[in-house]
């Protein structure tokens, strides 16, 4: 997995005006005596094994994470800077070019891996919109999630899970799952990244293959079932080959379908919110946000604790009309939610439905610890 905090370091590292730099450790304490604007000198003393930088700043001693190479006896000026009311550091030069040399001939330069920069375009797609948030992940390939309403809320759920699942927002952690072999190869197919990996673009090409092989060996061999087990993909599923894609480098390619799946899980790790969007019936659009609360926090102090999950829905529903609902999950347990309706009408129906709803929730186990009925609909941010 990319770690969390790469794309905000990498939305500093392409800033035109500085090179910021992303320390490993916390420098609320250490940086307490400066100000915003204030510019300290930074004197590298090693490079650690984890490819970070031990640093001494005005004696201080602090780990960085640079954008670029450096050495031990290299010197730094950076510049405190204020990132969403947190001090942190920016790189402005190296010491020779603080000392008036040329950029020429300083010799702190910014680099980044392949990786990085094909990051950082996919990062830099957004900015060009505005710095607008990405859109949304598709929901079950953009089909029906159900294909007919819902008799009730357990036969919806398996459903959307698998349609979560299958988003592809949660690639790689399958992937992982997969290398440990909890998860099948067909599964991870079945994901948009993978029906375009060339595993996919094989199975194509295999069942290419054994079709015009059973075309020419008769007719009853060629109406045999393929064995168990075996995955075949229709022959018109889409490959990288088939596709644009973004390049960077080397071998390294993302499909232009995958550019906006991609940006929206650079946004969620870095901002622990998953947003989808899609049909759960036909013709039943919804709007979906995930957000896990405190999840950096609660992994810096190793925490063991259920995580709390807001939910936001919305949705434009035939007989209520525009409905927008938060749920916010506490410690596994408990529920608050919180709907907005457009009309006086649809905000009496649902508080007659207070008591089967709490019910329901006390029948999975669940206890509604609040319940707020409004009628201003939540404004898209």
């Amino acid at each position: 997995m990319i770690p969390a905090d790469v794309a905000s370091r990498l939305r500093l590292v392409n800033d035109l005006v500085t090179q910021p730099t992303a320390p490993t450790q916390k420098l609320t304490d250490a940086l307490s005596d400066f100000v915003p604007g204030q510019r300290v000198m930074a004197t590298i003393q090693a490079l650690l094994p984890n490819g970070t930088y031990r640093a001494m700043i005005a004696q201080r001693d602090i780990t960085l994470a640079l954008p670029f190479a450096a050495k031990a006896g290299d010197a730094l000026e950076l510049e405190v800077v204020d990132s969403n009311g947190k001090l942190a550091l920016a790189v402005v030069a190296g010491a020779k070019q603080a000392a008036g040399e040329t950029a020429e001939d300083a010799s702190v330069a910014t680099r980044l891996t392949t990786t990085g920069r094909l990051i950082g375009d996919l990062l830099a797609g957004m900015d060009k919109e505005g710095g607008k948030r990405p859109q949304p992940a598709p929901l079950n390939n953009a089909q029906p999630v159900v294909t007919r309403f819902p008799e009730n809320a357990a036969d919806l759920a398996p459903a959307l899970k698998a349609a979560l699942s299958k988003s592809g927002m949660f690639y790689e952690a399958h992937q992982a799952r997969w290398v440990q072999g909890k998860v099948q190869t067909e599964t991870l197919l079945q994901e948009p990244q993978g029906r375009l990996s060339p595993a996919a673009h094989a199975l194509v090409q295999q069942s290419a293959e054994n079709s015009s092989r059973a075309n020419t060996i008769g007719p009853q061999q060629a109406n045999s079932s393929p064995a168990p087990g075996h995955t075949t993909l229709a022959s018109n599923t889409p490959t990288l080959a088939d596709s644009g894609a973004l390049r960077v480098g080397m071998g390294q390619v993302i499909a232009n379908e995958l550019t906006p799946l991609v940006q929206q899980q650079l946004e969620a790790l870095a901002t622990n919110t998953y947003v989808w969007q899609g049909q759960i019936w036909p013709g039943q659009t919804m709007d979906w946000e995930i957000v896990e609360e405190d999840a950096g926090q609660k992994d810096r102090q190793g925490e063991n604790t259920a995580a709390n999950w807001t939910t936001h829905l919305r949705l434009q529903l035939p007989s209520l009309g525009g409905l927008d609902a938060t749920l916010r999950l506490q410690d596994g347990k408990e529920i608050e939610i919180t709907l907005r309706a457009q009309d006086d009408a649809a905000r009496q129906r649902l508080n007659a439905a207070n008591a089967p709803l709490q019910k329901q929730f006390e029948t999975a186990g669940l206890k509604l610890k609040s319940l707020a009925i409004t009628r201003h609909v939540r404004q898209e941010e």
